[in-house]
């Protein structure tokens, strides 16, 4: 099958290859790839700008949904031709005490598709069958491909969150979970949504505004901590969400939080952030960081896509097969695109 491979820890050692169809255990299903996300992660690991070795030869690729071709003997609930999509966590343990308190996502053992354990941008991936969901019957294959970044959202603003109706929320980049957490901030009754963007993303801002943004302010132009400081009764926002994750936009979160209010850190900064952290103690602020998900969440993002509560489908401007995955990539980086889907090839 074709696939796409990341064969060295270096910039640009990425191409789609033939390799084998996935063996499978007893345990496992086979998954005939429908649809697989390009994330913000996946040409960062092509240039090789991250700050953890990928485990290469890889097949990267972790948002995906696709339709069960082979299951393995003591995978029980599913059927070949089952529509599913899957959670990223490829393996973990199941016996530490984060497994058994429904915190597996964070166990020592993880891996996950596409960084540790071969991934889904190809024809076939191999899944374990306890981190399978069956798509509801609303859900199509190609909305179902953005359960996982719908999830991300989902945690960081109701599980990790304590939004309450009437809030004044903040979202710090209008990329797909920046887009996906102004819909959930928006159905836990937050009364004014602020998206900032910044040069480039004029598109996207726009698009925060048919999802349910009041304001958007492109940070390139004019001045975001202005503009939120003088809403309302001038003390800042009750909720940041930096889905941004670089050291300027916690800069920013920090500026622009009220005082006892919260700032959720979704996005990733690898770099040292340069200042004190010390105004979150005399403003004291709640500081909350999201990393991934659980099985429990992906039920119920499933349920808000089949409920039509949410807007998936809005978010993906593009859909490419699977040999145009540098194409994809580069609509991602140059922020011409919000979500692209890739397409498995024969």
């Amino acid at each position: 099958m074709k696939a796409v491979v990341k064969y060295d820890n270096v910039d640009g050692a990425t191409e789609v290859r033939e390799v084998p169809i996935p063996d499978i255990g007893p345990n496992d299903v086979l998954v005939r790839v429908a649809y697989a996300g390009i994330c913000g992660s996946d040409p960062h690991m092509h240039h090789n700008k991250v700050t953890y070795k990928v485990n290469v030869p890889l097949i990267l690729g972790h948002e995906f949904s696709g339709i069960i071709e082979k299951i393995g003997d003591n995978v029980e609930g599913f059927k070949v031709g089952d529509k599913i999509t899957a959670e990223t966590h490829a393996d973990y343990c199941g016996v530490c005490r984060l497994c058994r308190t429904n915190n597996y996502h964070v166990c020592r053992e993880r891996k996950g598709f596409g960084f540790h354990v071969d991934g889904a941008f190809a024809q076939y991936v191999k899944v374990p069958a306890r981190i399978l969901h069956k798509l509801p019957p609303n859900v199509s294959l190609r909305e179902a491909a953005l359960t996982e970044p719908l999830c991300v959202a989902y945690s960081s603003l109701v599980k990790h969150s304590n939004i309450k109706a009437g809030d004044l929320v903040v979202v710090i980049g209008p990329g797909p979970i920046g887009l996906l957490c102004v819909q959930i901030a928006r159905l836990m009754g937050a009364a004014d949504i602020v998206v900032i963007g910044t040069e480039g993303d004029d598109f996207r801002l726009e698009l925060a505004k048919e999802l349910g943004a009041a304001i958007v302010i492109n940070s390139s132009k004019e001045d975001p901590v202005s503009v939120i400081m003088n809403m309302r009764d001038h003390y800042g926002a009750d909720i940041v969400v930096d889905t941004a994750g670089v050291s300027s936009t916690l800069k920013l979160s920090m500026d622009i939080v009220r005082p006892c209010g919260q700032i959720n850190k979704i996005g990733w900064g690898p770099n040292p952030v340069g200042f004190s952290l010390d105004p979150l103690i005399s403003k004291a602020v709640t500081m909350n960081f999201t990393f991934s998900h659980n099985w429990d969440v992906w039920e119920t993002c499933l349920t808000l896509m089949d409920k039509k509560a949410v807007n998936v489908e809005k978010l993906i401007t593009h859909e490419l097969p699977l040999d145009k995955w540098e194409e994809g990539f580069e609509l991602i980086e140059s922020k011409k695109a919000v979500k692209v889907l890739l397409t498995p090839i024969g």
